[in-house]
């Protein structure tokens, strides 16, 4: 008979999943898919999670030949940290030896209490743009161990963000790396830490309370938001130089996660009455298709350098379509913070 231990009721926050099932989206980024299945597990509201993120164009023309030239940035107006401990969750952070390492999993799981062990991705199958090329630390879920196989169970994103099982000699080896000098505390356990009860409000205040946050702080960051949509058109103008760097792949690419990720949280928010303006159907017929046209430049952009020919009718395409995203941005916008400000 095996002799394994395992969180049962564990499992990977599937929301982006659900809404977009055919694509492997995260939340924004896997630190933002951490903590919503620490929600899941703890039994907690995601709206605090879900409401931390403010996105930004960013363009820079100095990078066109490199990297970062363009992005829809995400700002977290909290820590992580913050954020799950105003939850109610606590986080422990430890530096074991790699020898005790088995040991201590084992015994935080014994507790009922999660794992993530940040692991460094050169040593990571399956994690093509990483493995043996490149070094980068990356949260992994820890939630069972098979003692009889010495497997460990973990949630990860390797392929899709899901449930993974592998030798525990193999995830070992990408533990305390000389990666992890930036980063030696790399075991954080999570516990559940239950508030008094002059602390605990009702769910609906609660809900309340964090969409009035959301709302004042997108309403601060208004000009910011609206003047970056700008750089959208900087992006059309430069685009015969960006669609050459190869680079603009993965760059469209978080950008298109990135807004299905605001679609996934605008819909959150509508169940929540935040539109009392009857916004939703002006807004979510511009963002889904500002996501097909980000979908589309992609398209035209691999095909172009998978092809090694970049036409002037390419070119003209991608520039004409991404000029369209940002007169839709422009309307999103315009209609979005409507929306907001009624709801104050």
């Amino acid at each position: 008979m095996e002799e394994m231990i395992s969180l049962d009721t564990f499992q990977p926050f599937d929301g982006m999943t659900k809404m977009f099932p055919h694509h492997n989206f995260p939340y924004f980024n896997c630190g933002y898919n951490l903590m919503l299945t620490l929600a899941r597990y703890f039994k907690k509201d995601e709206l605090p999670i879900l409401n931390n993120v403010i996105t930004i164009y960013r363009f820079d023309q100095q990078k066109i030949k490199t990297r970062g030239y363009f992005k829809l940035e995400v700002l977290d107006l909290e820590e992580g940290d913050q954020i799950l401990e105003g939850m109610g969750i606590s986080i422990r952070k430890k530096s074991p030896a790699l020898d005790t390492l088995q040991d201590e999993i084992i015994k935080s799981i014994s507790s009922g209490h999660p794992i993530s062990i940040f692991i460094d991705l050169f040593y990571q199958r399956g994690r093509d743009f990483y493995y043996n090329k490149k070094h980068g630390l990356h949260p992994v879920f820890v939630y069972g161990f098979n003692l009889t196989k010495e497997e460990i169970y973990t949630v990860d994103d390797i392929t899709e963000y899901r449930q993974y099982s592998l030798p525990f000699s193999e995830f070992k080896s990408s533990c305390m790396t000389s990666e992890h000098v930036k980063m030696p505390d790399y075991f954080w356990e999570y516990e559940l830490v239950l508030p008094g009860n002059h602390e605990i409000l009702n769910n609906k205040n609660a809900a309340h309370t964090t969409i009035n946050t959301f709302v004042e702080n997108m309403c601060r960051y208004q000009n910011e938001i609206t003047e970056s949509l700008n750089n959208i058109l900087l992006l059309a103008e430069n685009y015969e130089l960006v669609i050459q760097n190869e680079t603009i792949i993965e760059t469209l690419s978080s950008t298109i996660y990135r807004k299905c990720s605001e679609k996934y949280r605008l819909n959150t928010l509508y169940k929540y009455n935040i539109d009392r303006i009857h916004a939703k159907h002006t807004l979510d017929p511009l963002l889904d298709q500002i996501i097909r046209d980000w979908q589309t430049v992609r398209i035209y952009s691999n095909k172009a350098i998978m092809s090694q020919k970049f036409t002037g009718k390419i070119i003209d395409k991608c520039s004409g379509l991404i000029t369209k995203i940002y007169t839709n941005e422009v309307h999103f916008h315009n209609q979005l913070f409507l929306m907001l400000k009624a709801y104050i």
